[in-house]
C-alpha cells in the first residue's frame, strides 16, 4: 500500500510538472506573438529602411552610411597607392627578386629600370609569353585577373552611369535619408516600374558573368591541351588512380576496365 501511495504521488508530482511546462510554454508563446504584432506594427508604421539581416549579423545601409563609405574608399584608395611607391621602390632596388627572369632572359622584353617601368611592360604582356616564362599556372592566374576586371567594368560602368541615377530620378526616393542607397535597388518603391528595368539588369548580370566564365573556360582549355602535348610523353598521359575496388587492384582488371569504358590503342 505504501508503495502505491509513493507511485500515486510520484505519478501527481509528474502530471503537476507537464501542466506546469505546459503553460510556461504557452505564456511564452502568447508573449512572442503579442511581441511580434507588436513588432509588426511599429514596422508598418515607421519609414525607416534600416534592417538586422538575423542570418549574417549584418545591417542594411542607413542614414550617414555614405560618409563612412567615402571615408572607406579614400582610406583603402590611399592604402593602396602607398602600396604601388612601395613596389615601385623595391622594384628599382631589389631586381634580382622583381626582374630576375629578365635578368636571366627568359622574357622576351625587360622592363625599364626605372620607378614606372613596370606599367608599360605590363601593358605589353602576351600570355603565350607568360606561359613560357611563367608557366601555364600563373599566366593563368593572370589572365583569371584580367577576366574579372573586365567583368567589373562590362557591369560597373552601366550600372554606375545609366542605371544608378534612374533608380534615384525614377525610384521613388524610397531610401529616405540613406544617401548612400540613391542608386541602389533600395531607392525603388513598391511597384515602381523600375522593378522590371532592374529584372532585366539582373538576368544582364548573369549574362555577362556566365558568357565570361565559359569564354576564359575555353580559352585556358586550349592552352591546357598545348601545354600537355610540350611535356613527355609519359608526364602528359599519366592520370592517378584512387578508390579502386579490391576485386580489380590488378594491372590486367584494371586495364580491361578502362578498354571498357575508353576503347582505342
Amino acid at each position: 500500500q505504501q508503495q502505491q501511495q509513493q507511485q500515486q504521488q510520484q505519478q501527481q508530482q509528474q502530471q503537476h510538472f507537464h501542466a506546469s511546462a505546459r503553460e510556461v510554454a504557452s505564456h511564452k508563446a502568447a508573449s512572442h506573438a503579442v511581441l511580434s504584432r507588436e513588432t509588426g506594427t511599429a514596422a508598418a508604421d515607421t519609414t525607416t529602411t534600416t534592417t538586422t539581416l538575423d542570418a549574417t549579423g549584418l545591417t542594411l545601409n542607413a542614414a550617414g552610411d555614405l560618409v563612412t563609405f567615402i571615408t572607406s574608399v579614400v582610406t583603402y584608395g590611399f592604402g593602396a597607392l602607398v602600396l604601388v611607391f612601395i613596389f615601385g621602390y623595391l622594384r628599382t632596388s631589389y631586381p634580382i627578386m622583381y626582374a630576375h627572369n629578365s635578368i636571366l632572359g627568359l622574357v622576351a622584353f625587360t622592363p625599364d629600370e626605372t620607378f614606372w617601368g613596370w606599367v608599360p611592360a605590363s601593358m605589353e604582356y602576351k600570355l603565350e609569353e607568360a606561359i613560357e616564362s611563367i608557366g601555364l599556372d600563373n599566366a593563368m592566374m593572370i589572365e583569371y585577373f584580367n577576366m574579372m576586371t573586365k567583368i567589373f567594368l562590362t557591369i560597373a560602368v552601366p550600372m554606375f552611369c545609366i542605371i544608378g541615377p534612374m533608380n534615384c530620378a525614377f525610384g521613388g526616393n524610397m531610401a529616405g535619408d540613406d544617401h548612400l542607397s540613391y542608386f541602389s535597388f533600395g531607392n525603388v518603391e513598391f511597384g515602381s516600374w523600375m522593378y522590371w528595368v532592374n529584372s532585366f539588369v539582373s538576368w544582364g548580370v548573369v549574362l555577362v558573368v556566365t558568357s565570361n566564365l565559359y569564354g576564359g573556360q575555353r580559352k585556358f582549355l586550349v592552352h591546357r591541351y598545348a601545354w600537355l602535348r610540350k611535356q613527355a610523353e609519359k608526364r602528359a598521359n599519366t592520370i592517378m588512380v584512387d578508390h579502386i575496388p579490391e576485386h580489380m587492384r590488378s594491372d590486367a582488371q584494371l586495364a580491361e576496365f578502362f578498354e571498357k569504358i575508353i576503347p582505342g590503342d
